[in-house]
């Protein structure tokens, strides 16, 4: 009986850890997406450019957003450097 009480709260703390853990990545993730959705915007800005809406960008996947990002940022190093 005490083996199995014991193994019950050992796997209750397992699952807990494991949901914490997700959820910590899962904020990583979205801190991350909010980041680059913000640089976006801001090299929009500069850029003069129309702004994509922040419900487009947060539908993107992150590697769709890092690739609008650099594109936009060689656009802004391309017309700095004439």
């Amino acid at each position: 009986m005490y083996d199995s009480r014991e193994k019950a709260i050992l796997d209750r703390q397992w699952a807990l850890n494991a949901s914490f853990r997700d959820g910590k990545l899962e904020g990583k993730l979205e801190g991350k997406l909010e980041g680059e959705i913000r640089l976006i915007q801001t090299l929009q800005q500069l850029l003069k450019l129309p702004m994509t809406s922040e419900l487009d960008l947060k539908n993107a996947g992150l590697p769709q957003l890092r690739a609008m990002t650099v594109s936009f940022q060689e656009q802004l190093r391309s017309r700095m450097s004439l």
